[in-house]
């Protein structure tokens, strides 16, 4: 996988924002072990559908999770932002910073 580009404060500030929110970070973490319907992680997590919802949302906005549609349902999956090693928790390259999601 290419090395993502540095970015600037104000492009990685939004980012920092979204995921300092600790659902989206239970949700990063989730995802790791692959593609989620929105049912399927709200019974994993232990959320409402409207609250997944909207914090999807704001994750696929910001380009850490992707979205497909498989009949009636929506699959979500972690995006190439977010690096998804083996065997090691889930980082977000922001090019000025990591997170790491256990």
């Amino acid at each position: 996988m290419p090395e993502p580009r540095a970015l600037t404060a104000d492009e990685c500030a939004p980012v920092v924002r979204a995921i300092a929110e600790p659902i989206r970070l239970r949700i990063i973490s989730t995802l790791r072990h692959g593609p989620l319907a929105v049912f399927e992680l709200t019974e994993r997590l232990g959320i409402k559908q409207y609250q997944a919802s909207r914090h999807l949302a704001a994750l696929f906005e910001l380009g850490l999770v992707t979205r497909a549609r498989q009949g009636k349902r929506v699959v979500y999956a972690l995006s190439d932002a977010v690096r998804n090693e083996p065997n090691s928790a889930p980082s977000v390259e922001l090019g000025c910073c990591r997170f790491s999601v256990e």
